[in-house]
């Protein structure tokens, strides 16, 4: 069962990806909504921390660019 769930967890990444932008996000929500109602997972606490410095590098990365420093989003 833990083989189907991982393979379920990065198929969704995988298709994420491919997507781009607000694709991964949709498919993280896709992919906790099937290993929650079809293998009947119950989801935790979101991880604050981890949200909030994810927030600072996008933040970080917007102000590079936004300034002209950050020439890899071009």
């Amino acid at each position: 069962m833990f083989l189907v769930e991982l393979l379920v967890v990065l198929s969704c990444i995988l298709v994420g990806a491919r997507i781009g932008g607000i694709g991964l996000g949709v498919m993280g929500g896709l992919g906790l909504l099937v290993l929650s109602f079809v293998f009947g997972l119950q989801p935790t606490h979101p991880p604050i921390d981890v949200l909030l410095m994810i927030m600072a590098v996008v933040a970080a990365a917007a102000t590079m660019q936004a300034a002209g420093g950050a020439r890899f989003f071009n």
